[in-house]
């Protein structure tokens, strides 16, 4: 059965009966209207809902369904003949990046032990802190908690600046 015979379109015709009749079909069919129904209706309704839109996928583009009907008018061919067998190769991938010599990837040196996870937390605590102390401060009206916030926020306002100063120091040693 042919792609145009799936969707009940003639085979020159245009690209709007095309996809009106894609969208008929796909009205009817669609196996979310069949939920209530007997499974093997909702089975049938599923396969055709497939057919539909394999034949959509391909007719509905300009180039595969050129490509559709010069190999349907060559040798009566089905889709999966339209376009030849490629096998999978597995060494076209490209290389993995932890593979490669670069500074993020690398594993081991201690880098991203737990001593750095603190230090990439210290000016996000530092600033939670701070808000809080200030909002203390504010409420119970002690400066006392007032300084202790604006300290908080100049320590994470300090470390903010200076950790990616010191990862950038580190990777330019490294390169």
């Amino acid at each position: 059965m042919s792609l145009y015979e799936v969707l009940g379109v003639a085979h020159d015709a245009p690209a709007a009966e095309i996809r009106r009749a894609y969208v008929r079909l796909a009205r009817r069919h669609h196996p979310d209207f069949f939920v209530g129904r007997e499974p093997h209706l909702r089975l049938e309704a599923e396969q055709r809902m497939r057919a539909v839109n394999q034949a959509w996928s391909v007719l509905g583009d300009p180039g595969r369904r050129q490509a559709y009907d010069r190999a349907e008018g060559l040798a009566g061919a089905d889709v999966a003949d339209a376009r030849p067998f490629e096998p999978f190769d597995p060494g076209d991938d490209d290389v993995d990046p932890r593979d490669l010599p670069d500074v993020p990837y690398r594993q081991g040196d201690g880098r991203d032990g737990r001593l750095g996870r603190v230090a990439t937390l210290a000016p996000v605590t530092a600033f939670g802190a701070s808000i809080t102390l200030g909002a203390l401060g504010l409420v119970v009206g002690s400066t006392v908690f007032l300084a202790l916030a604006v300290a908080a926020f100049v320590v994470a306002c300090l470390g903010f600046v200076v950790l990616p100063l010191v990862a950038l120091s580190r990777a330019s040693r490294d390169d």
